[in-house]
C-alpha cells in the first residue's frame, strides 16, 4: 500500500477532482495532521492497534478536526463534507500519514525510555 505524502495531497486532489487548491490550502491539511498527531486518543489508538483498527478511531476524530477548522478553509470543508470520493482520498492519505508518524513517535519514546543511563 503506497503512501501519499501530504505535500503531494493537493496535487492529487487537483488532478483527480479538477479543483484549483494551492500550496496555501496544503497548510490546512498540515494543520489537520498536526492536530491529529497531538490527539491523545489517536496516540493511544496507534500504539495498540493495527492500521485498519486505527482508521476506525481516526475517522471519528477527523470530522471533528475539520469542523473545528471550518472557518480556515470553507471550500475544502464543503468538498470534504459533501463529496464522498473527495472525503475518501483525504481520509486515506491522512490516516496513513498520521498512523505512521504516531507509530514512529511511540517507537522513539519507547526506545528512549528503555535506555538506562550508566552510573559509575
Amino acid at each position: 500500500m503506497g503512501t501519499i505524502r501530504l505535500s503531494r495531497l493537493i496535487d492529487k486532489i487537483n488532478e483527480r477532482f479538477g479543483t484549483e487548491f494551492t500550496d496555501a490550502d496544503q497548510l490546512f491539511f498540515d494543520q489537520i495532521a498536526e492536530a491529529a498527531i497531538g490527539d491523545e486518543t489517536l496516540q493511544q489508538a496507534a500504539q495498540v492497534n493495527p492500521d485498519d483498527k486505527f482508521a476506525l478511531v481516526f475517522n471519528r476524530v477527523l470530522e471533528s478536526l475539520f469542523v473545528e477548522r471550518l472557518e480556515q478553509n470553507e471550500e475544502i470543508f464543503a468538498q470534504f463534507m459533501h463529496n464522498p470520493e473527495f472525503q475518501g482520498v483525504i481520509k486515506n492519505s491522512l490516516i496513513r500519514d498520521v498512523y505512521r508518524r504516531l507509530r514512529d513517535n511511540a517507537q522513539k519514546l519507547m526506545a528512549a525510555e528503555s535506555v538506562v543511563p550508566y552510573e559509575s
